[in-house]
């Protein structure tokens, strides 16, 4: 997205996505091309706040650190939960070696993964801080088997849900996404003025 003396790319827009309530990350995908174009005005204007702060120097003060920290901290302390995989985990049970300790922690991740697969487990995003550390620091490639595998699950998956039924013609129910729409959907014709039907 361009505007006078600058564009939002798309590794910016990912950054704010990943900061925005969830809830409203969930409601994108029905919004209509007039509100997706006032969000996307949103965050640039975020953007460019933020570009100027950075700018002027505009520091964190000492409880904004704290705050962060805390956020931080809690965050990482959430997704090892869910994964099962503890820093006392890694040295108790993973084994000695490198090697021993990555085996030892995909397993983990596979197994959250199956149970998110089964609606046994409740989905959580890797933080975008960590994705991209993991990102930049790893040792990581695209399996295309992997990728197969993937696709076979989630058509088996389709299947089980079909078979369970759910709606007309043994189809799965489609429910609304929770939350509010990204921005305020009610008409407002202006006064005076009907509103031609498109």
């Amino acid at each position: 997205m361009k505007y006078r003396g600058g564009s939002l790319k798309v590794r910016d827009l990912m950054r704010w996505l990943a900061a925005l309530n969830p809830q409203l990350m969930q409601s994108l995908p029905s919004a209509s091309d007039q509100q997706i174009n006032q969000f996307l005005k949103a965050i640039a204007q975020r953007q460019l706040l933020l570009e100027q702060a950075d700018s002027a120097k505009v520091t964190l003060s000492p409880d904004d650190w704290r705050q962060v920290r805390e956020e931080h901290d809690s965050t990482i302390a959430t997704l090892t939960t869910v994964l099962n995989l503890t820093p006392e985990a890694l040295r108790d049970s993973a084994g000695t070696s490198a090697q021993q300790r990555v085996t030892f922690a995909t397993a983990r991740v596979n197994d959250y993964l199956d149970r998110v697969l089964h609606k046994r487990a409740r989905y959580f995003p890797v933080p975008m801080f960590l994705a991209e550390r993991l990102r930049q620091q790893g040792d990581w490639s695209v399996d295309q088997a992997g990728i197969r595998r993937a696709a076979e699950r989630g058509e088996e998956l389709r299947a089980d849900s079909t078979q369970a039924g759910g709606g007309a013609g043994g189809a799965p129910r489609m429910t609304p996404a929770p939350g509010p729409p990204p921005i305020d959907t009610a008409q407002h014709p202006t006064p005076g003025r009907g509103r031609s039907p498109r």
